[in-house]
């Protein structure tokens, strides 16, 4: 499918993915209408197979499971035994998709003919878009700007973007490499919000497991650092937690659950609590209660010791146990409950998910009381979110007072 020179360009490291067992790809693989279309041809090849311009006969063709001999396409012996085995056949057409689909483009007019020449290069973009967006579905409105992008067009995308990008998701999809499903109509408005269109599409797009292993293959035999849940096991929280902080929510909760797997629960929760004592950032103390709860009871009783020692950590383990009906609600003060919610907070913040929670706050809960009773490090930039982004006008404008005051009582 992909050039390699368009995976190693990619300098952005690459968020960690879950790989499926074996057997479910093969299942997946085995699901694909479009191999039994192949095999079919194949099977039915003849003295009068001459080479067609039809998707079928030119995949085929790229996949090396037939040649050209004497005008007319006869199968290749070699590569017989990939028509017996639906995973390798499946992650061999996936990698000709890009020369396939290129013939199929270049013959119709509404594509130019340098659509169809770079068409491995517009595959390869938006293959590494959905890749690189994890779990969540990428609007196709956004995947029209990735492909213009991608030729270095320069302009707004064109109706020949759009078509070429129309054929790229038709021929992932037949291959059973892609998912779609339509946006809510919250989610079509910030579409429209994001792409200045009024009436978008609501296509959403994402990769199937399937995709995901054959892209994760094809980056590491390329070189390029590739990460999957779980291989980084072995490192520190430290080292781990970097790799954490632009993943989406399942993959945080995954990887974690990994690490601490590969430890016994109570050198976890030990590896977790020293973790939690010395991090500076809240996302860092977010990551290490989580590993602390994949730990059971031991964690629990970690997490008490954590509590008694007091300051922001120790509010952090308050709230936590808290949460979970570890300790009573008695046990919690008022200080410890402020700034453990504002550490929290301040961790979504950090992992890009505090505006959402802006938005799915109850009216009655003052936001901006908690954080500026809280004297947590960086309620000063929580404030300034909320006294932008709040849904709520008069609690923007309080967020904003606030703000201020405490710029001027620092000096800032």
């Amino acid at each position: 499918m992909c050039e390699q020179d368009a995976r190693t360009e990619m300098t952005q490291a690459m968020p960690p993915v879950f790989l499926r067992p074996e057997a479910e790809l093969r299942l997946a693989a085995a699901r694909s209408l479009l191999i039994d279309d192949l095999r079919g041809y194949v099977a039915g090849l003849d003295e009068n197979s001459k080479p067609g311009g039809t998707l079928i006969p030119r995949w085929a063709e790229a996949s090396g499971l037939v040649r050209v001999f004497k005008g007319k396409h006869v199968p290749v012996k070699k590569n017989a035994k990939l028509l017996d085995d639906p995973l390798q056949l499946w992650e061999r057409l996936y990698s000709t998709i890009g020369e396939a689909g290129s013939g199929i483009a270049s013959q119709n007019d509404a594509v130019p003919l340098a659509f169809g020449m770079l068409f491995p290069q517009l595959v390869a973009s938006i293959s590494l878009t959905l890749y690189q967006s994890g779990p969540v579905p990428v609007p196709v409105e956004l995947l029209f700007g990735v492909l213009a992008s991608a030729l270095d067009l320069g302009q707004a995308p064109s109706e020949s973007t759009r078509y070429a990008t129309a054929v790229t998701l038709d021929l992932l999809g037949r291959l059973g490499a892609i998912e779609q499903e339509t946006a809510d109509p919250a989610g079509l408005a910030r579409i429209a919000e994001i792409v200045g269109k009024p009436n978008p599409s609501p296509v959403l797009v994402s990769l199937t497991p399937i995709a995901v292993w054959a892209i994760n293959r094809e980056l590491r035999e390329a070189g390029v650092d590739a990460p999957v849940i779980g291989d980084a096991a072995e490192a520190s929280l430290d080292e781990l937690s970097p790799r954490l902080v632009d993943a989406a929510p399942e993959i945080i909760d995954a990887e974690l659950k990994a690490w601490v797997r590969h430890r016994s629960p109570s050198d976890a929760a030990v590896e977790a609590s020293e973790f939690l004592r010395a991090a500076r950032l809240p996302e860092e103390r977010l990551f290490a209660l989580i590993a602390l709860g994949e730990t059971g009871e031991i964690g629990l009783e970690t997490a008490v010791g954590v509590q008694a020692e007091g300051g922001l950590i120790g509010a952090v383990a308050a709230m936590w146990l808290s949460e979970r009906g570890a300790v009573g609600p008695e046990t919690v003060t008022r200080d410890e409950v402020v700034l453990g919610m504002a550490d929290h907070f301040a961790a979504m913040h950090a992992l890009g998910a505090f505006v959402h929670q802006l938005a799915d706050m109850d009216d009655g809960f003052d936001i901006v009381d908690l954080l500026t009773s809280s004297d947590h490090p960086d309620r000063l930039e929580l404030l300034n979110v909320v006294g932008v982004e709040h849904p709520d006008q008069r609690m923007a404008k309080k967020a904003r007072k606030a703000s201020f005051k405490l710029r001027s009582s620092r000096g800032v």
